[in-house]
């Protein structure tokens, strides 16, 4: 299993590289631990108490959701104030993700990345600097900041699940 990634949360030319290929890989990886898997397998437990994979996707679907609302929001708008919605039970609770056939969730978080990517990788130092804010934090958030918490919350959930669906070989 592969070391669980850091990237600095200094905004570098080469940590934006970094950021961009984890959030570009994301969705084949999620193709290739799937690969092989029954529809059953898929939304059975990983473990005792654990989610599924479907489960592990429609989780990364709800957190990919509300970071690139951040981030979309940081580039329209002069230091937006975000409204407090959690990416699970919020987001989760009305989306319901979990309920859509595997093969279609993939297809919409490849989609979803496919745009979010289009939209940062042209992107300037000045653009990726654009920050939210949040009700009761002080920090403000950078584009740069909110990808880079989306990619290594991705990698973090890709390495888990590759490490459970081996432990069940």
């Amino acid at each position: 299993m592969a070391q669980k990634k850091q990237i600095a949360t200094e905004m570098t030319e080469e940590n934006i590289k970094e950021v961009l290929r984890l959030l570009t890989e994301t969705p084949a990886q999620l193709k290739k631990l799937s690969t092989g898997l029954s529809d059953k397998e898929l939304h059975e437990p990983l473990g005792k108490g654990e989610r599924s994979f479907v489960q592990a996707l429609a989780h990364i679907l709800n957190c990919e959701a509300i970071t690139s609302e951040a981030i979309h929001l940081a580039l329209l708008v002069k230091e937006p104030a975000l409204i407090p919605i959690h990416a699970e039970r919020d987001w989760g609770k009305l989306a319901q993700y979990e309920q859509f056939p595997f093969e279609e969730l993939l297809e919409y978080f490849k989609f979803r990345r496919k745009a979010l990517l289009h939209i940062l990788q042209p992107l300037n130092e000045k653009a990726w600097s654009r920050v939210v804010r949040e009700e009761g934090k002080q920090r403000k958030e950078s584009v740069y900041r909110r990808a880079r918490g989306q990619a290594l919350h991705e990698l973090e959930h890709v390495q888990d699940l590759e490490r459970k669906l081996n432990n069940k070989s």
